[in-house]
């Protein structure tokens, strides 16, 4: 598996672990399933189509958890809305501006609440990620470490310990360790640029890779109820993959069919997934003494 320095490095270099990961062959109906929960995840769940579903939000909602889930001695100080700022500036996930728009969203939808000031010192604004946000991710990681542990043993380990506090602290920072590095998705795989960076992008992507080329096209309609967009947002979507030569609309009236060079794409994104999370938990088992079955 992967070094935890790893990510600084050239993507060609993780080729061989994402490759070798494919091959296994269960690999296969784990990447379904782990594509299936994720779906799964943003099916019907208005909060996680509305302030979730593209690559910087998602990231920003994962710094939050890591600024208040801080291992111990880390000394940071917890999360505050000039600490997010900073941390997304740096890692030019989004401007500060949006930064401070989406915690408003975040707080008006119950995803974030104040802290009492630390001292009764009222310039101190500490913030605090509510059960409600850490929840969504929950159910995510769940999804993807279930698939995973028909592969390799972090999965289950992971399953075993996500809910204890100390646990949690370490896999999440462990978990956003990449993007502070600089790792971004399109590094190791750019094949799927057309779907990044779009609301609900990546989730109707693996919508696609879910259904398969034995069922007929997944309804425009179907995909915008689905994911809370438009049905023009989905249609725009589906334009962009097919003109990369990803998918296929027998219908242009209809929805679209994940050509090969998709459904290859989106096995490396969950490889690329698999990595991340095996990388996660063994950092925090190592750090807690939880033995990690071989």
């Amino acid at each position: 598996m992967l070094d935890p320095t790893s990510w600084r490095a050239p993507a060609a270099e993780r080729r061989p672990e994402l490759e070798a990961l494919r091959a296994h062959p269960l690999f296969a109906p784990a990447a379904r399933e782990a594509a299936a929960g994720i779906v799964a995840t943003y099916r019907g769940n208005a909060v996680m189509n509305r302030l979730l579903n593209d690559r910087g939000r998602f990231i920003l909602s994962m710094l939050v958890l890591a600024l208040h889930y801080e291992p111990p001695g880390a000394g940071g100080g917890g999360l505050s809305a000039g600490r997010l700022k900073a941390e997304v500036a740096a890692l030019r996930v989004c401007s500060p501006g949006r930064a401070v728009a989406m915690l408003g969203a975040f707080r008006l939808l119950g995803l974030v609440e104040s802290l009492p000031a630390p001292g009764g010192d009222r310039r101190l604004k500490r913030l605090a990620p509510t059960a409600r946000l850490l929840d969504l991710h929950r159910a995510r990681w769940r999804h993807i470490l279930a698939a995973m542990a028909r592969l390799v043993p972090e999965g289950a380990a992971g399953l075993a310990h996500i809910d204890e506090p100390d646990f949690l602290a370490i896999y999440i920072d462990a978990l956003i360790q990449p993007f502070r590095e600089g790792w971004r998705l399109l590094d190791d795989v750019p094949e799927l640029a057309p779907f990044a960076d779009r609301d609900a992008g990546m989730v109707i992507a693996l919508s696609l890779m879910e259904a398969g080329h034995d069922q007929p096209p997944v309804p425009i309609t179907h995909l915008a109820r689905r994911f809370g967009v438009s049905r023009s947002h989905v249609l725009g979507l589906l334009r962009a993959g097919e003109e990369a030569g990803l998918l296929r609309r027998p219908d242009s009236r209809g929805g679209a069919l994940a050509e090969p060079a998709l459904a290859a794409a989106l096995q490396d994104f969950i490889a690329v997934a698999f990595l991340m999370q095996a990388q996660a938990v063994r950092r925090a088992c190592a750090a807690l003494g939880h033995a990690i079955p071989p």
